[in-house]
């Protein structure tokens, strides 16, 4: 791994540890799909700022040449709006739960991944992002997800089926026509989704001027175009989605302190085997 990939590796975890804080209060005392909601609309305005530098590469014939792709981005879009809501339900009883899921989506991503869609990592890189998915499971017996009831366990599912997906979906489209027509028709059909489940004024309204929001909203649109254009670009999909999860270990320990779940011991204990694990790709 390079200094270069290792240096926007870490800005990706710092974004990503950010994330579930800032979100943590909106999902407290907001409805989950307004979180899916303004997340849509700030990345648009992300998108609307950048179109005069990347407007070259929404070239029509080359999303028509990838028919197959093109449809897998747009139902990343959809994805992504029921991943926000039903993160932001996870996240109001556990963030350690709403972040750790993803460990155990890598995996299977991978997996895919390196099965279908030509991603060929090493043999001791695929063992150890494998390894995160199997600590993933433990998780859901040992962490802080076996307080939760039923309803929210399923939930942890659906989150690992969805971002699985998110994934997947990355390497395929971005692979075919690139990084940037993949997030704008992926944004634009969260958008829509969005617009059909119905935004009030007063979401709007929050949207725009809540300054919680604003702020989640910004960091999540920064993070999505650095995370987007790292992947192909920079480094391999999987890798990307390593350091994503690279941020869990810590908010894990986070959640710990100030949201009292579980113990520290018991969440750096998960924490630090998924960062010593983590380790062996980054210095390898």
């Amino acid at each position: 791994m390079t200094p270069f990939m290792l240096l926007i590796g870490c800005i990706i975890t710092l974004l990503m540890l950010a994330r579930p804080f800032l979100y943590k209060p909106i999902a407290v005392y907001f409805p989950a799909e307004l979180s899916s909601a303004f997340t849509s609309i700030w990345v648009l305005f992300g998108v609307i700022v950048t179109l005069p530098f990347f407007y070259d590469s929404l070239n029509p014939h080359v999303l028509i040449n990838h028919p197959i792709a093109l449809c897998v981005t747009a139902v990343k879009g959809i994805v992504l709006w029921l991943l926000i809501k039903y993160q932001q339900v996870l996240n109001k009883v556990s963030t350690s739960s709403s972040v750790f899921y993803a460990f155990i989506a890598m995996a299977f991503g991978t997996l895919l991944m390196n099965l279908f869609f030509g991603e060929n990592l090493s043999p001791i890189h695929l063992s150890v992002i494998i390894a995160l998915g199997v600590l993933g499971f433990v998780f859901m017996f040992k962490g802080d997800l076996k307080r939760l009831s039923k309803k929210d366990k399923l939930i942890f599912a659906v989150l690992v089926c969805l971002m699985t997906y998110a994934i997947v979906a990355d390497h395929v489209s971005i692979n075919a026509f690139g990084w940037y027509p993949h997030l704008v028709i992926s944004t634009l059909v969260m958008l829509i989704c969005s617009i059909i489940y119905g935004i009030s004024k007063t979401d709007l309204k929050n949207i725009l001027t809540n300054p919680k929001v604003i702020v989640a909203g910004f960091v999540y649109t920064f993070g999505e175009f650095v995370i987007t254009f790292a992947n192909v670009n920079i480094m391999p999909v999987s890798f990307v989605s390593l350091f994503n999860r690279l941020s869990a270990p810590l908010a894990m320990i986070i959640s710990a302190k100030i949201y009292h779940e579980q113990t520290v011991k018991n969440q750096a204990l998960f924490g630090l085997l998924a960062f010593g694990l983590s380790l062996i790709i980054i210095f390898t």
